[in-house]
């Protein structure tokens, strides 16, 4: 007879064949943050969560774990039938916060359906604190600076097509990581999710290898970088690329100018307190008359200057700087 299996999370995170992990949580603690990969396919929803909840607030565990069979209990079958429908045989492991109740409950159910079931020790809870211990972990990065309009994204893609390893921070964030950053881009993860998927690409990464990264300040848009690894970033060999003023614009123009007005003026008025009413004014009357040129010299005076500042306060173990087009850029990075 077939039995739950118990994992934890240093076996589950080393495993090599695939298997189907399922979230037991609400849909919203899985939209706040989950195991990159997982499927949401909770036992209660938001709503049941806050009932029994609230039955075991104000009446006790019995009660609660009563009104929580009460509540689930009729949806068994259709769980079972959405289960094999989604995953047929493959073999599931199970996941709710703290690997309690809701796992096992979950788990016998699917188990006597006939599923070979796993259950991780700890839950969603154990996966983070082994995310957190992971920023922990030395890793061989090495960091893309340079001012803005220098190209530093599309580097790190040409290098990552050139096979190097690359951990593309603003795509992870979904943000420029400007004021202007977050214009096209739709909304960010949550701080937690953007940590799980973090941590999960680091932990792919062979650290035999360097593990490329864009230069970035603390926060990118509303998403912080986590400290433990903002400070390795920071003390990082960095390879600044030097471009000239007017390619750089050309390049910010490239990428901004297909943007919405109103939302360029909206993202320049953010920063105009740095920039100074008279460059403010100048900025966006650039942009109101389509004279983008004008616009980007502009912003430009708050983003180098903030750029510098930033240099000033990095403790990088050692600064390069790169010049040429891009295939020779690409071509000193490579040299070991």
């Amino acid at each position: 007879m077939r039995t739950i299996q118990q994992i934890d999370i240093a076996a589950y995170s080393q495993r090599t064949e695939h298997v189907c992990l399922l979230d037991a949580r609400s849909e919203a603690e899985f939209l706040q943050g989950h195991i990159p990969g997982a499927v949401s396919f909770p036992l209660l929803n938001n709503q049941e969560r806050i009932i029994v909840g609230t039955c075991y607030k104000t009446k006790g565990s019995f009660e609660a774990v009563v009104l929580g069979y009460e509540l689930v209990a009729p949806k068994f079958a259709k769980m079972i039938k959405n289960a094999h429908m989604a995953f047929g045989k493959n073999k599931l492991i199970v996941h709710c916060w703290r690997g309690g109740l809701r796992s096992q409950i979950l788990g016998n159910l699917l188990l006597s359906a006939g599923f070979d079931v796993t259950i991780i020790e700890g839950g969603y809870k154990a996966y983070r604190q082994f995310v957190q211990k992971g920023f922990e972990v030395p890793y061989p990065i090495k960091v893309i600076g340079g001012y803005t309009g220098s190209g530093k994204t599309d580097i790190l893609y040409s290098l990552r097509l050139n096979g190097e390893q690359v951990i593309d921070l603003e795509g992870l964030a979904n943000h420029r990581g400007s004021a202007f950053g977050g214009i096209g881009k739709g909304l960010q993860p949550t701080q937690e999710q953007f940590e799980n998927n973090l941590f999960s690409l680091l932990h792919l990464q062979n650290r035999e290898k360097c593990i490329w990264v864009e230069d970035e300040s603390r926060l990118i848009g509303k998403i912080q970088i986590p400290d433990l690894f903002f400070q390795q970033i920071r003390k990082a060999p960095l390879y600044f690329i030097e471009k000239d003023l007017a390619s750089r614009i050309n390049t910010i123009i490239e990428n901004y100018a297909k943007y919405n007005k109103d939302e360029l003026i909206q993202a320049t008025k953010q920063i105009s307190k740095k920039l100074g009413d008279l460059r403010t004014r100048i900025a966006v009357e650039a942009l109101q008359n389509s004279n983008y040129n004008a616009w980007v010299n502009e912003v430009l005076y708050y983003y180098d200057k903030a750029y510098n500042n930033g240099l000033q306060s990095k403790v990088n173990s050692s600064k390069v700087h790169i010049s040429g087009d891009k295939q020779a850029i690409i071509s000193q990075l490579m040299v070991p």
